[in-house]
């Protein structure tokens, strides 16, 4: 059965590289994001395992979503990892690190991934790494209906919309094609067996 257990030590070193070790649910979820954009395009899997919907104010993890607002996640979630580590505040929309993150729960490439996001992203407001997200190919594919008053505003994304590319100015995303190619076939080939 999968667990949130990784996703809980992933929000954790998220918050405890912020100020006051400190973050609101908003820049969460968009730095949450970007790590698992770097991560699955160049190691072809996702550091945290949470699935995104593209939403108004751009990509959120389910899980992630779910675990702040204190609602049934998809995944099985251990509450007494979530009281160990995190201390969140629904009213104010942040969570605090309470303790240091497990690190036993990364791998190198899950360190080297987060740490290159908090380093290009980390200091970004959530408003502004929200408005970025919407130029990201993985939310442009659902803006119309997003925007769309008639349609609901919450749209599981395809994964594969993760290897498209596209270069926000960062140099972050700049993968080799043939590389980018050969993360998005053993992706594919990962999910079409599992």
């Amino acid at each position: 059965m999968k667990t949130t257990k990784k996703l809980i030590q992933t929000l954790n070193y998220i918050a405890s590289h912020q100020p006051n070790k400190m973050v609101g649910f908003k820049k969460a979820y968009k730095l949450l994001w970007l790590i698992d954009r770097y991560s699955l395009r160049r190691y072809a899997r996702t550091v945290s395992g949470d699935q995104y919907f593209a939403m108004t104010l751009g990509p959120v993890p389910t899980d992630t979503k779910h675990i702040l607002e204190g609602l049934p996640t998809n995944m099985y979630t251990s509450q007494a990892d979530v009281d160990t580590y995190l201390n969140i505040n629904p009213t104010t929309h942040k969570v605090r690190s309470r303790k240091s993150p497990d690190m036993d729960a990364f791998s190198v490439s899950d360190v080297k991934a987060m740490d290159l996001i908090l380093q290009h992203y980390g200091s970004m407001r959530s408003d502004d790494l929200s408005t970025l997200s919407h130029d990201f190919p993985e939310w442009q594919a659902y803006k119309e209906r997003i925007e769309d008053d008639s349609e609901k505003n919450s749209f599981p994304i395809n994964p594969s919309l993760f290897f498209e590319v596209y270069d926000d100015g960062r140099g972050v995303f700049n993968e080799d094609p043939k590389m980018l190619a050969i993360a998005k076939d053993m992706w594919n080939e990962y999910n079409a067996v599992v």
